[in-house]
């Protein structure tokens, strides 16, 4: 008895509809926005990573963003709440949104809350984290300042956030 598989020949791959390529991704992309909030860069390459066409990808990223499941804007807003929820400053946030595809009108438009006072946030980091006498001796002071530099906070708000403990502590 020989079989189809035995005599050496493998089957001709079934070569699929740009409808089922559709179906299959926008299949995939839900679950994955179900997940989690995405930038419609993050959805598409993710699609990639799962070996999607670009005409299929974008088939599918204009289809999500006709339902409002994907959504730049209200991304780059919840981002910034996060990343300053996090500790981090505007400088790093900035820079992690610019990297997932947004451009620099929307980043603009999602530091656009009232709510976020960065030298606020950054003193309020430094006071979780910072003891007070470290700020007496300069090369501490200094540690503290490369601190918040380096959780993307500017020189304004570091500098304003090591001054107000200090003056905190001489209350």
């Amino acid at each position: 008895m020989v079989d189809e598989f035995s005599s050496g020949h493998s089957p001709e791959p079934v070569e699929l509809s740009f409808e089922e390529l559709f179906a299959a991704a926008r299949a995939f992309a839900m679950r994955s926005l179900a997940r989690r909030e995405s930038a419609e860069s993050e959805l598409a390459n993710r699609l990639r990573q799962q070996g999607f066409k670009e005409e299929v990808i974008a088939a599918v990223v204009d289809y999500c963003r006709g339902y409002n499941w994907v959504n730049d804007e209200r991304y780059g807003g919840m981002a910034v709440r996060a990343g300053a929820a996090k500790g981090h400053g505007p400088i790093k946030i900035r820079f992690d949104l610019r990297r997932k595809g947004l451009d620099d009108m929307q980043i603009d438009g999602a530091f656009d809350q009232p709510e976020l006072d960065w030298f606020e946030l950054a003193f309020a980091l430094l006071e979780r984290r910072a003891r007070v006498a470290d700020l007496a001796d300069f090369k501490l002071r200094m540690k503290w300042l490369k601190y918040l530099l380096g959780r993307g906070f500017t020189q304004d708000q570091a500098r304003y956030a090591i001054s107000a403990l200090q003056e905190s502590a001489a209350e």
